[in-house]
């Protein structure tokens, strides 16, 4: 769950964890992979991992978020309660109450005096205790960033009709007016000069354009009179 927070957008913690449990069984698996195939083979997009694999990699991720919670990489924020209940309540197992309505800061020294509780999502410490602990998006995204690639997109279909311009129908037309092969390049002066005499949309083609016209549709070698090129050392 996304929410403005302090930060802004803010995510709950068991939202966070599962980003950064995604990050982790994804680059786990791709080290794998690579380690088993080698490094130019191609990563899968969903690699299956054992589940004792898959179970340790989790606790890894777990680990990690609560060290850097510990650390002061991500600061968190909750509602805080310093009331002890005189009776747990059996619906929810708190043994606090009268948590504030508005969220405060949680400290490095809270986090590492405290014990969370993963499944209910609290922090509770020797006279106090956080609820709805929430984190900032993008300190989590810092951390353990989302590098997935984007999702291919579909080619595009062919339409119907090939882009063109009056220059290159212009350009195929004296190609197969002076029958030009990868065999035989006509003289780039008889192309310019047949370009020359041409016009496109009722204006007539500059010299410039024919000589450029008529250089594109030779060969480079035909341009370099036939000689190879020579890299140079």
């Amino acid at each position: 769950m996304r929410t403005p927070g302090t930060f802004g957008l803010s995510w709950s913690l068991s939202v966070a964890l599962a980003h950064v449990e995604d990050i982790e069984l994804r680059d786990h698996a791709k080290s794998l992979n690579r380690a088993l195939l080698g490094e130019d083979h191609l990563v899968p997009d969903t690699i299956e991992l054992p589940t004792a694999s898959a179970q340790m990699v989790r606790r890894r991720a777990r680990d990690g978020l609560l060290m850097a919670l510990r650390d002061g990489y991500i600061r968190a924020t909750g509602r805080l309660s310093t009331t002890a209940a005189m009776f747990v309540d059996p619906a929810t197992e708190r043994s606090w109450r009268l948590h504030a309505s508005d969220p405060s800061l949680i400290t490095t020294t809270e986090w590492r005096c405290g014990e969370f509780n993963f499944s209910r999502g609290d922090l509770t410490g020797p006279a106090w205790q956080y609820i709805q602990i929430e984190v900032p998006e993008f300190m989590v995204k810092a951390i353990w960033q989302d590098d997935a690639p984007e999702p291919a997109q579909p080619p595009r279909e062919a339409t119907a009709m090939s882009y063109t311009t009056p220059y290159l129908e212009l350009m195929q037309e004296a190609i197969m007016h002076f029958g030009l092969t990868d065999k035989y390049q006509s003289k780039k002066e008889n192309l310019s000069d047949w370009f020359f005499g041409k016009r496109i949309d009722g204006e007539p083609i500059s010299r410039n354009i024919a000589n450029s016209m008529a250089t594109l549709i030779r060969l480079p070698t035909a341009q370099r009179g036939g000689a190879k090129r020579i890299p140079k050392p």
